[in-house]
């Protein structure tokens, strides 16, 4: 018997033609035309980063979330991509809708690279959202449209901890085995291999992205969106100061990683910014966390789902 994804806590694995990837859903029992909180994580992220998240909104909304092929409890394609793009992501996730028969609308939340996904899922599905809420959202600007991660910025890194070095693990707000199962899927090899595909892909998605304009044609009408910036420059600025004292990269990839930072908060607002352009209905929000607004300050998020899901219709 079919699974019905409109009432009740509900998990299955969903055959999409060459694999499956893992769908839940969750909150109250949706009621006739209504929307449904479509989650589209980041780069090499599960579901599992946004449990805090999902219990602010699962009272008031219903909530669809999916791991992307090749992570979390998603199965890898047979055939594994070099290069991940954000026009075959959102390819997918609208086969995983279709087949499951989770139906419009949508009311999109994405993070990080999740903003590139979620713009190509929009360009499919242009008149099935009914609003979005970007979270620290990449654009087709976002690094100067260059590859990501950059070289020297991954030099003077090196080996070092992420999580620790941007002050995710003492600030994130997950229970303690909730973090415990982000740290493991954050060490999966599926997960290495998936986030290096879904780089190699940035930069082309980017530019595939910018030539759409969505920007100067107002793609969402009058939809209300919610545009949060993190701090992703603070992040990268604790990043090269523990790999400096760690004595990574050479003097070159140091001032390099210095040229980019010196501008990088500045660009970083304004790339944000530009995302409200979108729609004629819309508000920027700054959160007080580095990128990871989601585990940080979920609350933050979740009371902009609802200011967006209150203007729905409206």
């Amino acid at each position: 018997m079919a699974t019905t994804w409109d009432a009740g806590e509900k998990s299955a694995m969903v055959f999409i033609g060459t694999h499956a990837l893992f769908l839940s859903a969750s909150g109250p029992a949706r009621k006739p035309r209504a929307p449904v909180v479509l989650l589209m994580p980041g780069s090499g992220s599960t579901i599992d980063e946004w449990v805090g998240v999902r219990r602010l909104v699962t009272p008031f909304a219903r909530w669809v979330e999916y791991d992307r092929s090749g992570l979390g409890r998603s199965e890898s394609p047979v055939a594994r991509p070099d290069a991940i793009s954000a026009v075959s992501v959102a390819g997918e996730l609208d086969v995983l809708l279709k087949t499951a028969g989770v139906a419009p609308p949508y009311l999109i939340v994405c993070h990080s690279w999740g903003g590139l996904t979620a713009r190509e899922f929009l360009h499919l599905r242009p008149y099935d959202m009914v609003g979005m809420v970007f979270v620290d959202a990449n654009t087709e600007k976002s690094f100067d449209g260059g590859c990501w991660p950059l070289s020297y910025i991954s030099n003077v890194i090196g080996d070092l901890d992420w999580n620790d070095g941007t002050g995710l693990t003492a600030n994130q707000k997950l229970a303690k085995e909730e973090w415990e199962v982000v740290l493991k899927m954050q060490q999966d090899p599926r997960h290495h291999l998936t986030e290096a595909a879904e780089s190699q892909g940035y930069k082309a998605s980017q530019t595939v992205l910018a030539a759409k304009k969505q920007f100067d044609k107002q793609v969402l009408g009058d939809r209300a969106i919610s545009v949060i910036r993190g701090n992703a420059p603070r992040d990268l600025q604790r990043m090269y100061d523990a790999g400096v004292a760690a004595g990574n990269g050479t003097k070159e990839d140091r001032r390099l990683f210095r040229e980019y930072l010196k501008p990088a908060d500045e660009k970083d607002h304004l790339w944000q910014e530009e995302i409200l352009r979108l729609s004629s209905f819309g508000r920027f929000v700054r959160s007080t966390s580095g990128h990871n607004v989601q585990m940080v300050e979920p609350e933050l998020v979740a009371d902009e789902i609802k200011w967006v899901w209150d203007h729905v219709d409206e």
